[in-house]
């Protein structure tokens, strides 16, 4: 039976989290050992009916909204992104997803990150940077977040704070975040203090196909900055730049000159480039824009 004939008998479910849900989140005010089994309890819970609905039991979304009115924060924070995307059925209504975030983001870091997201992005609610740091510094307080480090970090650079903004995206980094290296790498750039170490961190960043990543190691090359000059591999980072821009796969190299290259040496330029996109196929990418139930690395 199609998940879509839910959607109106969800609708009562849907309508807001329970009073329960936002006094009393994961048990909070149940006492010693057997609130915190009661809430481990309720975790599992919420844990197996998701993973049930992603394999297709469209009953399971009932069962998990069910918990998310009952005071589940992990329930409470699948809705809210289940809201914010329109997925499974539930029309999308990023203003109401906030409400089910807001319920969670005590106990649960994803459902503060994703609150922290609306407002920084101004879906559902009015946009507030403010608010959202706060919500992103309370989320990483509990778990680490690579996008909720990223973010951090790109407000400091934003607002010209160098040293805080190069802490947090070192933090993203570490996690083999591509954008949070890709920073670290373009701040040492920029600072013009350690071009090999910048590199280092560019070519982590662009092995995981970010593309501003491989633009900036095509110009650490075309200029000879930290590394001998080697005009060959700025064309192939070049072409590979723009392949991953475009989302596009080695087969689609444009065929172009690049740095006054003679053909023959563009002939090596674009092996150079077929080879590197045939080795690094990337794969499935942190999200910065997207509401989060679980954590990609």
């Amino acid at each position: 039976m199609s998940i879509h004939l839910y959607a109106g008998l969800l609708l009562a479910l849907v309508a807001t989290p329970s009073v329960a849900a936002e006094s009393d989140p994961a048990g909070q005010g149940r006492s010693g050992f057997s609130g915190f089994l009661a809430g481990g309890y309720q975790d599992a819970r919420a844990n197996v009916e998701y993973g049930k609905l992603v394999r297709g039991d469209t009953q399971a979304l009932p069962r998990l909204m069910t918990l998310a009115r009952q005071g589940n924060p992990q329930a409470q924070n699948s809705i809210g992104v289940f809201l914010d995307r329109g997925q499974y059925g539930l029309a999308r209504n990023s203003a109401l997803a906030v409400r089910y975030f807001h319920a969670a983001s005590r106990s649960d870091p994803l459902a503060a990150y994703n609150l922290g997201l609306l407002y920084l992005l101004g879906r559902g609610v009015e946009r507030n940077a403010n608010a959202a740091m706060v919500y992103m510094r309370q989320a990483v307080s509990q778990r680490r977040i690579a996008q909720a480090y990223v973010r951090i970090g790109l407000d400091h650079y934003r607002r010209k704070e160098i040293a805080e903004a190069r802490r947090w995206f070192r933090e993203a980094a570490q996690d083999n975040d591509p954008v949070g290296a890709y920073y670290v790498g373009r701040m040492l750039v920029e600072d013009k203090r350690d071009y090999r170490e910048a590199m280092t961190w560019l070519d982590k960043a662009a092995g995981r196909r970010n593309a501003d990543a491989a633009r900036l190691i095509a110009y650490l090359y075309g200029n000879g900055l930290g590394i001998d000059q080697h005009l060959e591999l700025a064309a192939g980072w070049t072409l590979i730049y723009r392949v991953l821009s475009e989302k596009g796969q080695a087969l689609n190299l444009p065929h172009i000159a690049l740095f006054g290259l003679p053909e023959e040496r563009m002939q090596k330029a674009r092996a150079f480039a077929t080879m590197w996109l045939g080795s690094h196929p990337g794969g499935e990418l942190p999200d910065y824009v997207g509401t989060l139930v679980n954590l990609t690395r």
